[in-house]
């Protein structure tokens, strides 16, 4: 909940009066510890006991949301939620199929580490090891990467109101460039697209006159359709029974991160984000106390490593003042000079004057003069 009404659910249940700073302090603290516990987990493999027993029939979905940040700047925060596919076949003629027991994952954060991260949710659902998986995907191409790393065998399906948004701006670019559209045709070919699959929007597709087929905006969309016709084939995942609607993507967003990070006058600072996040999905998938154990745990581990920095640093500054203390009680002998090798060779000179010796070498023979001979 925001830190002002925190503020007040606190004075009025349990009668305790903290300032808001103190509740955005702490609330950032522990968010940032959470996600640290959860980062640590996606790049280091945990033991299956710890694993939340997986279904046999499982759907995923990953969207993302934009959140405002300071300086007028925005964000996109990737979200993804994976659950359980249940059918209900209460009514023979239209059956209904859920996705229950959702759980999901949000950072904000680029394409790529996202998908590293989101691992640890991922694994715990054992959505790798579940019979059958599908993917809802709303088309964008990070998503497709995420599912590629993911998911490669899941079945992907495109998001039926997203599809059905992409075919009103087809129609809308249709109706642009001259092409007379009945009021009712979008409604007539979602219809079709619904109950008998993509052949009568590919037939539309293909009766297209060439001048209109080249415009722009209608290349565009005519390439984004043809694209993700094979993730269009409703009738057949209906029949199989599985969803068509990235319902659980969005309601994650709409859960997780709207509802608390898009308020009236909402700014974030980007550091900030992330921490909130964390408590978020800890208390959106029902697992608080895990996540606060998990706090508690790292906050006790954290002061037992700086105790011990303490201690050392304490220890090295005790050492350092006995060891000067030592020099300065007893200082150390002065190491006399080394002995030469060889014997000191006699002076040149008389001592006291400048005057050569008898070892002056000038008092010397050359050696290469013959010796005076003796006389005869």
């Amino acid at each position: 909940m925001p830190y002002a009404r925190a503020v007040q659910m606190l004075e009025r249940l349990l009668g305790v009066q903290v300032s808001e700073p103190t509740v955005r302090r702490q609330a950032e603290a522990a968010g940032a510890q959470v996600e640290a516990v959860q980062t640590a987990k996606a790049y280091t493999s945990e033991p299956e006991e710890s694993w939340e027993p997986g279904a046999a029939r499982q759907g995923m979905s990953a969207d993302g949301a934009s959140v405002p940040l300071l300086k007028g700047e925005w964000a996109e925060v990737r979200t993804v939620a994976s659950g359980e596919v249940q059918e209900d076949r209460s009514t023979p003629e239209e059956p209904e199929v859920h996705v229950g027991q959702l759980s999901s994952f949000s950072r904000l954060t680029d394409a790529a580490t996202f998908a590293d991260l989101a691992e640890v949710e991922l694994r715990r659902r054992r959505v790798r090891q579940a019979q059958a998986v599908c993917a809802v995907p709303d088309g964008a191409d990070w998503v497709q990467s995420f599912l590629d790393l993911h998911g490669p065998e899941a079945l992907r399906i495109l998001d039926f109101p997203h599809a059905a948004e992409q075919i009103s701006r087809l129609l809308q670019a249709i109706q642009q460039a001259g092409v007379n559209v009945p009021a009712d045709l979008v409604g007539r070919i979602l219809h079709h697209l619904k109950q008998r699959g993509p052949r009568v929007l590919l037939r539309l597709l293909e009766r297209l006159p060439p001048a209109v087929a080249e415009r722009e905006a209608v290349r565009e969309q005519v390439g984004y359709v043809s694209k993700r016709v094979a993730l269009m084939q409703y009738p057949a995942y209906q029949r199989a029974g599985w969803p068509i609607g990235s319902g659980m993507g969005e309601s994650a967003n709409n859960v997780v991160v709207q509802a608390r990070l898009k308020g009236a006058g909402m700014h974030w600072q980007r550091h900030h984000v992330n921490p909130l996040l964390a408590l978020r999905t800890a208390v959106c998938n029902d697992r608080w106390d895990e996540a606060r154990q998990e706090v508690v745990t790292r906050r006790r581990s954290q002061r037992q490593v700086q105790r011990q920095q303490r201690a050392t640093a304490r220890w090295q500054r005790l050492l350092a003042s006995w060891l000067l203390l030592r020099l300065q009680v007893h200082p150390p002998t002065p190491t006399p000079p080394p002995k030469p090798l060889l014997p000191a060779a006699p002076a040149a000179t008389l001592p006291g004057s400048s005057r050569p010796s008898a070892h002056h070498p000038w008092k010397r023979l050359p050696p290469c003069l013959p010796r005076p001979r003796a006389k005869q």
